[in-house]
């Protein structure tokens, strides 16, 4: 055997027994989306876990042990920003594909055999530039922005529920390379419910009606995707005294035209729009009633587990994500219909609201999407897309089996 080969035969061995994995994330530490937070959570939970090697690189924001910060294109930029209105590209897209270009010497320095991310514009950056360089390193694309198909670049494609492996197979995907593993969040094992003064003194501390079911909507601040229009319609439909409503979220080039609807259609005093801290949003949700999520589709909405994590009602378009997501204890209806989502606001119980109702909730979603059940099967995937013989030896339809550390 030739000296090359040899050691090309010993390189894959190494990268079998612990490979090397970069989870990159050009928003990260600038942005707050699910991919940022994402990021951030999956590196938290896998960096300790025995099997692989894990680093984080992203686009602004203080080094530390094991993650990096490399300078890039912005999307709040000066120049991002005219890019965009130049090319007609909403400019966190420039931003994703710019840094598979900034990633590059970090690239050549590491060495990585799998490279782990959510962006589907860094994906095709990396892609190209792996071919032009000839580097060898595998990616995983985290489909939580439901691409539907031109998957022939990546490796391996992480569906985030049953129902997206089936929809991109309808379209022709190859089978061996997506496979069913949803996001892991930070769930405790147990649920620690608030009582009725805690929870006015939290209201009062967060400036919040004290007299009023408050509705709460953790969610991009814009039109397009998160549909925020219809809720707020939905929510000035009602008979009064209607909800208070509440809009947490990452504004955009939209959020200025929804706070003058919400204005006119709910007034100053009957609504909130707030852009907070990550670490703030459990408080606000925890000082609410009801979650909403206005979308018709998701990947797998992070807001969405977090919010039934904590045990509130979630009122959802009905679809298999949030179906999923939820499994029954949901509310949903169809919201492409005028009327449908006021219905189910109507139509929430004192029941509905009981603490009981609230730990099953939550158990659900502890045993279906927390890190404690979710990140061995991680670290498998990660180990066989790293190995030679990916993608033949995976499982056809979902990741790893759920094994409990609790």
């Amino acid at each position: 055997m030739r000296a090359g080969g040899l050691r090309s035969t010993r390189r894959r061995s190494e990268a079998a027994d612990t490979p090397n994995v970069l989870f990159v994330c050009s928003g990260l530490e600038h942005a707050r989306r699910g991919f940022e937070s994402f990021a951030r959570d999956c590196f938290d939970a896998l960096r300790r876990e025995p099997g692989v090697r894990i680093e984080l690189i992203k686009g602004s924001g203080p080094s530390g042990p094991g993650e990096r910060s490399i300078p890039t294109l912005k999307r709040d930029g000066v120049i991002a920003r005219a890019l965009g209105r130049l090319l007609k590209v909403r400019s966190f897209r420039l931003e994703a594909l710019s840094f598979a270009f900034s990633l590059q010497p970090v690239l050549w320095a590491r060495r990585p055999d799998v490279v782990f991310l959510s962006e589907w514009d860094t994906a095709r950056g990396l892609s190209l530039m792996r071919s032009v360089t000839r580097q060898h390193f595998k990616m995983v694309l985290s489909n939580g922005s439901l691409a539907a198909d031109s998957f022939d670049h990546l490796d391996c494609v992480q569906e985030l529920t049953p129902a997206a492996r089936e929809y991109v197979l309808a379209r022709g995907a190859d089978p061996p390379r997506h496979v069913v593993l949803p996001l892991g969040f930070d769930i405790e094992p147990q649920l620690t419910l608030l009582s009725a003064a805690e929870r006015d003194a939290l209201r009062a501390r967060l400036e919040l009606p004290l007299d009023r079911r408050i509705v709460v909507s953790v969610a991009a601040l814009n039109r397009y995707h998160k549909r925020l229009d219809y809720l707020i319609e939905e929510v000035a439909s009602l008979p009064e005294p209607r909800p208070f409503l509440l809009l947490l979220g990452q504004p955009d080039e939209e959020t200025a035209g929804l706070a003058f609807l919400a204005r006119e259609r709910l007034g100053e005093a009957h609504h909130s729009i707030r852009t907070v801290p990550p670490e703030q949003v459990a408080d606000h949700s925890r000082a609410s009633d009801v979650f909403v999520l206005a979308s018709v589709y998701e990947g797998l909405p992070r807001a969405l587990i977090e919010a039934s994590a904590l045990g509130l009602p979630c009122l959802t378009h009905a679809y298999p994500v949030t179906e999923f997501a939820l499994g029954p204890h949901g509310y949903s209806a169809d919201f492409t219909k005028p009327g449908a989502l006021a219905g189910l606001i109507e139509r929430m119980s004192e029941h509905d609201l009981e603490p009981a109702r609230a730990l099953e909730r939550h158990r659900y979603a502890y045993e279906q999407f927390s890190w404690d059940r979710l990140a061995p099967r991680y670290v498998d995937l990660l180990r066989s897309v790293a190995g030679p013989d990916w993608p033949a030896a995976q499982r056809p339809a979902s990741f790893g089996r759920v094994r409990s550390r609790s």
